[in-house]
């Protein structure tokens, strides 16, 4: 094998979902994927403890494929190895809320990824057969049910090759095309003259992600944060210094102008597929997003044909609009939300809002799953917000009067799941009596041990209920408790844990991230370099310390590249835009203000005010522009 060829890695996980997936988009089966979560890793941690000295947990697995011009390298980690007697055998835990006496065999993907495993330590191990272990565990009750087979080698070496063998396609895609992009980025030249202070800012990004560092960009408007952040990167994937560029926003204007800068670079003959990820509201074909096969025709079928037209837009465009990907969506009659999702994995840069790489609910797994890593640059655009944004990721909270309403949807013939549901809001009575407004708490353990029960007799109603307008409601109701117990296994030092008496009435129980520094920085981790920039990052060191753990960040300040002599700041005191300062008056002296300024000095000028509702009502208030025209 020759090792100085390029390699293309890919996990055990992703070749599997990708290559076997089949069949409908459903929604309908609440679970998806709980194996994932915080409580999962806990169930495995604790049941490899209680296995004995044959068994070897998490170890990792790589097996080599030689391919015409490149390696394919299989990467993974075994959940378990036992060395028996007479017999070896791979161990794959899987942590489900399901009961245990529905599961009549192991779910195909799951067993896929064992037989992985197992032919990949067989092979490396001359091994003729060996057994494959199958372990579930409710996270709830902690009952384990095994499933136990025995494989040759030889069948495994067949399933595993054909399994190889329908990748190697993409693979191939992707090794060809990375050397015409690489190509192509070497002769990129920085599109515009330097303003001031520029040319530093791109140095500074390119010197940061060459040694895999975070750094923090204080820069004012005007100074082109967008290109000098893009830019570097770009020659940074050529230099294969990063694989796949993230650019971060909170707003779609932000989105919009970092497409454009893609766009602009694009002009010198980059090749470079650039996608920009949209809500799934928002580009669903269908008036109401309900993501199953009974309502949704693009459900039907959905993974059966995606790779097909995923394959087809890859090698017959660089394009990767939303036009482009909605008529191609069309054209396979496929969902246009999966797709893009399933392109994403292929482009060389992916714009999206923060929650797609930050949010534990949200993130893209096939990225930024347990125990992933990749070769990522992040942009992090207006990262400011990272923080408020942050704390509501990974905050959660629960109504005690949503378990009441829950209750009365489900009580005919659910006596288990009416029982659990009163079992918790009896915790939650209690609290609420200790409450007097707003109350900080130690604990809340025993509320969280209730709603682990409470999740299997919710998963087990939603997999039977066909009333779609019950099952809904119940479904949101789901997933809100599945983040509250995400949030409570993984909370410590930055949280505060509280209940609060509404002015409505409503109890609620909370648990707040004060400081998601640690939080963002588990997935900040699995990139090369990421580079957080902002034109209100002033204390740089406030924001260090509430979006990074690391001691050795960069930061840099920028200075305006307007001239400061040209630079008016005119302060009027006696205005507020405090919500109970507001009203006629207020408002009349907005407008005077706007008035006094605009009489100085023909011109064009633009107002902005903090709300909307202000500059509306200050409208109110007429006065005679002249030759000036203002834009509200």
């Amino acid at each position: 094998m020759n090792l100085e060829q390029p390699c293309i890695r890919i996990s055990v996980r992703n070749l599997v979902e990708f290559i076997l997936r089949h069949g409908d988009i459903d929604n309908r089966t609440g679970g998806a994927d709980k194996d994932a979560m915080q409580q999962g890793s806990r169930i495995h941690r604790k049941i490899q403890r209680q296995q004995g000295a044959e068994y070897r947990a998490e170890v990792p697995l790589r097996y080599q494929i030689p391919c015409d011009g490149f390696i394919l390298s299989v990467e993974g980690r075994a959940d378990g190895i036992i060395q028996l007697p007479k017999r070896v055998v791979v161990d794959e835990i899987k942590g489900v809320f399901k009961d245990l006496k529905r599961l009549e065999e192991p779910q195909l993907l799951h067993l896929a990824q064992a037989k992985c495993y197992a032919y990949i330590y067989a092979e490396q191990n001359n091994l003729e057969e060996i057994g494959v272990q199958m372990t579930y565990c409710n996270l709830d009750t902690e009952e384990i049910r095994r499933f136990r087979e025995t494989y040759t080698r030889a069948e495994l070496k067949k399933w595993f090759e054909k399994l190889v063998s329908e990748y190697e396609k993409w693979a191939r895609y992707q090794m060809t095309w990375r050397a015409k992009r690489n190509a192509s980025i070497k002769t990129v030249e920085f599109p515009f003259e330097y303003r001031d202070g520029q040319k530093k800012l791109v140095e500074s990004v390119y010197r940061t992600i060459l040694r895999k560092k975070k750094l923090f960009i204080q820069a004012p408007t005007g100074v082109g944060k967008t290109m000098a952040a893009v830019f570097p990167a770009v020659k940074a994937v050529g230099e294969e210094l990063g694989e796949k560029i993230f650019y971060l926003t909170a707003r779609t204007i932000t989105r919009t102008v970092a497409s454009q800068a893609f766009a602009i670079l694009r002009e010198q003959d980059l090749k470079m597929k650039v996608i920009t990820l949209t809500a799934k509201e928002k580009i669903c074909f269908c008036e109401e997003t309900i993501c199953n096969p009974d309502v949704c025709p693009y459900a039907k079928g959905h993974f059966d044909r995606v790779n097909d037209a995923v394959y087809e837009l890859l090698t017959s465009t660089d394009e990767m609009s939303r036009e482009v990907l909605e008529e191609q969506a069309r054209k396979w009659n496929v969902c246009p939300f999966e797709m893009a999702l399933d392109v994403s994995q292929w482009v060389d840069a992916v714009i999206c809002d923060y929650n797609y790489v930050f949010d534990p609910n949200a993130h893209l797994k096939r990225f930024f799953g347990d125990g992933v890593k990749g070769e990522y640059l992040f942009l992090i655009d207006e990262a400011h917000n990272l923080v408020e944004r942050g704390r509501t990721m990974y905050s959660s909270s629960i109504c005690k009067e949503d378990f009441l309403k829950i209750k009365k949807l489900v009580k005919y013939g659910e006596p288990k799941l009416v029982s659990a549901l009163e079992s918790c809001n009896k915790q939650l009575l209690e609290l609420k009596r200790e409450c007097d407004g707003c109350q900080i708490l130690n604990s809340v353990s025993h509320v969280y041990i209730k709603l682990l029960s409470l999740m299997t007799k919710l998963e087990e109603f939603i997999e039977d209920c066909r009333d779609e307008v019950i099952r809904k409601e119940v479904l949101e109701f789901y997933f809100g408790i599945r983040n509250f117990i995400y949030i409570h296994d993984r909370q410590d030092e930055n949280y505060l844990i509280y209940s609060e008496l509404s002015e409505e009435g409503k109890f609620y129980l909370h648990l707040f991230c004060v400081n998601p520094a640690g939080c963002l920085q588990e997935y900040m981790g699995k990139a090369n370099s990421t580079i957080l920039f902002s034109a209100t990052f002033l204390p740089i060191n406030y924001y260090k310390k509430l979006l990074s753990t690391t001691k050795e960040d960069y930061a840099i300040y920028a200075e305006s590249p307007f001239e400061p002599g040209k630079r008016l700041l005119l302060l009027g005191n006696d205005v507020s835009t405090k919500y109970t300062r507001r009203g006629p008056e207020m408002y009349r002296k907005y407008a005077e203000y706007v008035m006094h300024v605009i009489k100085g000095r023909t011109g064009n000028y633009i107002a902005f005010f903090r709300l909307i509702d202000s500059w509306k009502k200050s409208g109110k208030y007429s006065w005679n522009c002249h030759r000036n025209r203002l834009k509200l």
